[in-house]
């Protein structure tokens, strides 16, 4: 971007869902990100030494139209969220197959129109860049890991976005119902709560609980818990450094990510986008390990379908952010850049976790 080139105005909801890795918009490098007119191989996680069970990706032939139904005979979904997270999940599992290649799913998608209302929701989107989200309740590639047949699906239905009538539910139980897997993962991208959670942790969910302080507040579910499926024997062991190393190094703190699992890996699900800085502005300290906006609501639809083992594994796309003065303004800028530059690469460490999961089960 030239340097007298006037900056659009920042718009963290749009970055979080709509930043895309793998063919940024042009909006975003006007707003200023960084990462937006990076190349392509600074863009995109590397791949990883799969010592073993790569993932394979199923590409159908002949490829489905919009309006088909998913088939039977999935062993697993991961069900992943936003724009970045889904170009990440596929660099690493489907490498030949991006997002701008997988199948759009539109089945049954009237019974939706009426349910989504949110403004903000991409579902409700009629940009011409947002034409796939349009009307749309996802994305989807199938894959194989193993002898596990996994459906690969980026949602296009969030909950924070679609309005009260929270249509997200409906979509993961007639999803569930429709593709009848042993296993759902919900993965992707999360606030780092407190000092201690590093930008590019992983967080394998204990318990997940909704955090509702504005639209859902006077729900019966506003500060619901539930409790996810305990991991596979060796899926801890299979999330080696010399998997996870490869893009953490292209962090600027260089870690090697902390897998946070057991009683001190709580997720919490907000009702609007809201992360933790220095100044605790939004009182998430002391909830939880990472904060996100649509697990719970997983883990709620699928109270009804308990033969289904759920997981929820996060990675920490920004950390706790400084904020000394309490310029919120600024901190959302400063968390906007710290999504889009690395955010791929934190994504890296929570689909090398999924595929520990699903390698092991």
């Amino acid at each position: 971007m030239h340097p007298s080139a006037k900056l659009k105005p920042f718009d963290l909801d749009d970055t979080i869902l709509n930043y895309d890795p793998e063919a940024p918009h042009a909006r975003f490098a006007a707003m200023g990100f960084e990462a937006a007119t990076a190349a392509f191989s600074e863009r995109m996680p590397r791949p990883v030494p799969w010592p073993h069970s790569p993932p394979t990706v199923l590409p159908i032939d002949p490829a489905p139209a919009d309006d088909a139904p998913l088939a039977h005979g999935y062993d697993a979904i991961v069900m992943t969220w936003t724009a970045a997270e889904a170009a990440a999940l596929a660099a690493l599992f489907t490498p030949n197959h991006l997002p701008s290649t997988w199948y759009e799913y539109r089945h049954n998608v009237a019974s939706y129109i009426p349910l989504v209302t949110g403004a903000r929701a991409p579902f409700n989107d009629k940009r011409e860049s947002m034409t796939r989200y349009h009307h749309s309740l996802g994305l989807y590639m199938p894959c194989k890991i193993g002898s596990k047949k996994v459906l690969l699906l980026k949602s296009g239905l969030h909950l924070d976005y679609d309005g009260p009538q929270t249509p997200l539910k409906k979509f993961v139980t007639e999803l569930v119902d429709a593709v009848e897997p042993k296993v759902l993962i919900t993965t992707g991208t999360a606030g780092g709560i407190g000092k201690d959670t590093a930008l590019g942790d992983v967080v394998i969910g204990d318990r997940v609980q909704f955090d509702c302080t504005t639209q859902f507040k006077t729900e019966p579910w506003a500060a619901a818990e539930y409790g996810f499926s305990p991991l596979p024997t060796g899926a801890l062991e299979a999330m080696t450094p010399s998997l996870l190393d490869v893009n953490a190094a292209f962090l600027p703190n260089k870690p090697e990510p902390k897998i946070w699992h057991g009683p001190t890996a709580h997720i919490v699900t907000t009702d609007f986008f809201g992360f933790d800085d220095s100044t605790n502005h939004y009182k998430l300290e002391g909830k939880g390990r990472v904060c996100e906006m649509g697990d719970a609501m997983v883990a709620q639809a699928l109270q009804a379908r308990p033969k289904v083992r759920c997981y929820a594994i996060r990675n920490a796309s920004d950390p706790q952010i400084d904020n000394p003065t309490g310029d919120m303004a600024a901190a959302n800028q400063t968390a906007g850049q710290i999504y889009t530059k690395y955010g791929a690469y934190t994504t890296a460490g929570s689909v090398i976790a999924t595929w520990a999961v699903l390698a092991t089960m």
